[in-house]
């Protein structure tokens, strides 16, 4: 009786996904929670957020910039600009175009969803979108990697999705998405004019997931089904809760490969008050990717590197992007937010400092080991398992404190391979625009 009475209780103090009008809201206080990563209107990845009080029926325009694109240490300087238009054909949709072009890399995605995801019992997505690069860094899969072995190659790619988002209890108490990606890539290999770099050093496996994709159009299509229960108190700002998925999905190849790849993931996000909008978080992820047996020879088919997860800014901040790449990533970490000037009560400065450790394997169940390695090199031992590598995430975001949201934010994360520069962010919502993993 206990525990049915708790579960009755959350569900019930969870916020009904109901048109902006009448969505219960947290009250508001004199010290308004900071969350310094979850919903950042500014950038590109992030999809629509509770509406506004004074949003209404209309044509509504609003600038989309994107901070993070003006650097990447993979990508180059740039610049990343759009658009987003709400209430186009109905009221409560909310289409978007962006583009971003840097040095290294170019892309533009289209999206509309068809109602505000986080007011809405039933809602859909529809996206397109594509980037091609000269530069997509590879270091080889697995925890073995280092970064003397870094090869560029040459990357395009496109995808177009459809998703439809259902609250079943009428709270967000359980949110499930069903979806489907059409992918196309094409890799061109190594670029040769990039710096030096060859297959010549790298592992079978890590050279396998190369060649199998070289100069080769590959066609797929991604189907998953996707279920969270978010019991924060305000997602675009939580001052308490916690937001936890599941996912699966199954990728058949639409070309001559005849691959077939299952892929499964968990991940937590936990948030506890502190005094005022101080809080500290925890976070956890893991990610399983395994491939079918197509020519019958009882080995798992090689796996084209843009398939396979990569544990970078996306999935655990301070991580640098496309450094660690392998079929399973595990990640953990936990940090602190504090708030650290405030400018009349209207406009806030948060600080964000996380820790984290992870790694990516090649199989984490035969690889996994508690053990830390704050040291380069080889993270294989004799027993052929790995230790964990540590990073390390300091990030800053300005925080709108009437409407509870952060407005814009930068982080700098030092972990395996250097310094990285990315999006204020500690956790991918399953509402977002952009899918975490393809």
């Amino acid at each position: 009786m206990l525990a049915l009475s708790l579960v009755l209780a959350a569900l019930l103090q969870t916020p009904a996904p109901v048109p902006a009008d009448t969505t219960d809201r947290p009250p508001k206080t004199d010290a308004p929670a900071a969350e310094a990563v979850e919903e950042v209107t500014s950038v590109f990845e992030e999809g629509p957020v509770p509406a506004d009080e004074e949003s209404g029926p209309g044509i509504q325009f609003r600038p989309r910039v994107a901070p993070s694109a003006l650097y990447s240490t993979n990508r180059g300087f740039g610049i990343g600009g759009g658009v987003g238009v709400r209430n186009v054909g109905w009221t409560g949709t909310d289409l978007t175009v962006d583009l971003t072009l840097q040095q290294h890399y170019q892309g533009a995605d289209v999206t509309v969803y068809t109602n505000n995801p986080y007011d809405s019992v039933v809602h859909g997505l529809v996206s397109v979108g594509g980037s091609t690069t000269a530069r997509r860094r590879y270091f080889g899969l697995g925890p073995n990697t280092v970064p003397e072995s870094e090869v560029n190659l040459f990357h395009d790619a496109a995808q177009a999705e459809v998703r439809a988002g259902i609250y079943p209890l009428g709270t967000t108490a359980l949110y499930v998405q069903p979806g489907v990606r059409l992918l196309y890539d094409y890799s061109g290999g190594i670029n040769d004019g990039a710096g030096p770099g060859s297959l010549a050093g790298f592992g079978d496996a890590s050279r396998e997931a190369v060649e199998v994709a070289d100069s080769e159009d590959r066609y797929g299509a991604s189907f998953g089904i996707e279920v969270a229960t978010d019991l924060r108190d305000w997602p675009a700002y939580p001052r308490q809760g916690m937001y936890a998925t599941v996912e699966h999905r199954r990728f058949v190849a639409l070309d001559e490969t005849d691959l077939t790849l299952a892929r499964y993931a968990g991940s937590v996000i936990g948030y506890v008050p502190i005094r005022g909008r101080t809080a500290v978080l925890a976070r956890a992820i893991g990610i399983l990717t395994r491939s079918g047996d197509a020519d019958g020879d009882g080995q798992d088919d090689p796996i084209p590197f843009y398939y396979l997860p990569t544990l970078d800014a996306r999935v655990a901040t301070a991580f640098r992007q496309d450094r660690l790449t392998g079929r399973d990533v595990v990640a953990g970490g936990v940090g602190i937010r504090v708030p650290v000037y405030d400018f009349l009560g209207i406009y806030g400065v948060d600080a964000v400092v996380m820790g984290y450790l992870g790694n990516a394997y090649d199989n984490v169940f035969e690889q996994f080991t508690p053990r830390v390695s704050f040291q380069e090199g080889s993270f294989l031992e004799d027993d052929g398992t790995a230790a964990l590598r540590p990073s390390l995430a300091l990030g800053f975001g300005l925080v709108n404190l009437d409407k509870e949201r952060v407005v814009l934010g930068t982080l700098l994360g030092v972990g395996p391979g250097g310094v990285t520069v990315a999006t204020l962010r500690i956790a991918y919502d399953l509402r977002d625009a952009r899918p975490l993993f393809r």
